[in-house]
């Protein structure tokens, strides 16, 4: 009795210091196929920590599983995160990061650890594509030892690898940013050396204005039996209050600049508070210079769109959003004035604490993946 009374008032004092929120969000598609997607997340506060759980769920069932820590242990921030996957089962990635900020000191350590084939760059924080280090591993598992430091200009990072074979040295990287050089130039340098000896050495920031908002970034990299020059030629674009164009200057070679190619054009009016008319064309809708968020937007051949967005006092505070958008094509025949398709995004609180979304797409033409409807709810607490 002693003993489960002592359990008790363990959890009781346990729990007294601990917090849990979270939110459910769901989505049930009726077009083009009806698909079922549902998420549960859950938060546990407890000593400055939080503890999170995160769940997907599809029509079959459980579809992943994540957990994850964040918090401050001394002068230390520390966290983590770590994936499964339900229906194998098994455990796909996992990191742990910790880092030190004093005087203008930062110190910083992650470990990666991931399992042979599940290596996701996204995860461990470098850019989409970049290959898996141990794709050669001798048996199932890896580990990444990431150490960082900064005192300004300077930082530095030294990485280790043990891909189940020991631990060894992957590469260094000592960075230097925004150098004074003279008569305000500043520059970048880069200083790459690997296992096997010395990869390169960069300077890179300088920018040479030409006019019309062109400009010219020049960088040297010093290889170990070569040494490059990249110019590349830079756009700045119009931004006079509710107009920006997108372009980038045109050149034949490295330095002969023939002209400015203009990728498209935005116009938006701010009619109210969070209310806008949007107007967007382009000339080539793939172009990197638009911004991805418009250039997601374009879908079933279109080109060109009018957005309007407005929103308005709803159930207990809240506000709804409105977003309606109508596309177009330049190219396209065979439907008036070469419309595209009609889509739409509807968020409206009901509850202080839910609210129900819509979305939907509604072509006006044969495009594949559409029509489009899609409904369904968050909910917080």
């Amino acid at each position: 009795m002693k003993r489960a009374l002592a359990a008790l008032l363990v959890i009781v004092g346990f729990t007294g210091f601990a917090m849990f929120k979270g939110e459910w969000t769901a989505k049930v598609c009726l077009l083009p196929s009806t698909t079922l997607e549902s998420g549960l997340t859950l938060t546990y506060t407890v000593a400055g920590f939080d503890i999170t759980s995160t769940s997907t769920f599809g029509a079959a069932g459980l579809t992943g599983q994540a957990f994850s820590f964040k918090g401050a242990l001394g002068p230390f921030s520390l966290s983590g995160k770590m994936r499964f996957d339900p229906a194998t089962p098994a455990y796909e990635v996992g990191q742990l990061v910790t880092s030190f900020d004093f005087a203008g000191v930062k110190l910083g350590l992650t470990v990666n650890h991931w399992r042979d084939g599940e290596w996701d760059p996204v995860y461990f924080g470098y850019p989409a594509g970049t290959a898996d280090p141990c794709s050669a591993a001798i048996t199932g598992a890896n580990l990444q030892y990431v150490f960082t430091t900064t005192i300004a200009p300077v930082s530095l990072r030294v990485r280790y690898l043990d891909c189940s074979a020991g631990t060894y040295f992957q590469d260094l990287l000592v960075e230097l940013k925004g150098v004074e050089f003279c008569c305000g130039i500043k520059y970048n340098a880069s200083l790459s050396f690997s296992k096997e000896g010395f990869s390169s050495l960069t300077f890179s920031g300088l920018n040479i204005p030409l006019c019309c908002g062109v400009s010219l970034d020049v960088s040297v990299t010093f290889g170990v039996s070569s040494k490059t020059v990249t110019i590349t030629p830079k756009f700045a674009g119009f931004a006079e209050a509710c107009f920006t164009v997108w372009g980038a200057p045109t050149t034949t070679g490295l330095i002969n600049w023939t002209g400015i190619r203009i990728d498209g054009y935005r116009v938006r009016c701010t009619l109210a508070d969070c209310n806008y008319l949007e107007y967007v064309h382009a000339f080539d809708p793939a172009a990197t210079t638009i911004p991805s968020a418009i250039r997601a937007k374009f879908i079933c051949g279109a080109n060109e769109y009018l957005e309007l967005g407005f929103c308005g006092p709803a159930c207990c505070g809240g506000k709804y959003d409105v977003n309606l958008r109508i596309l177009w094509s330049s190219t396209t025949t065979g439907t008036l004035f070469g419309t595209r398709a009609f889509v739409g995004a509807v968020k409206i609180p009901i509850m202080t604490n839910f609210t129900l979304n819509l979305d939907f797409v509604m072509p006006v033409a044969e495009c594949a993946g559409y029509p489009s409807f899609c409904f369904g709810w968050t909910f917080t607490f």
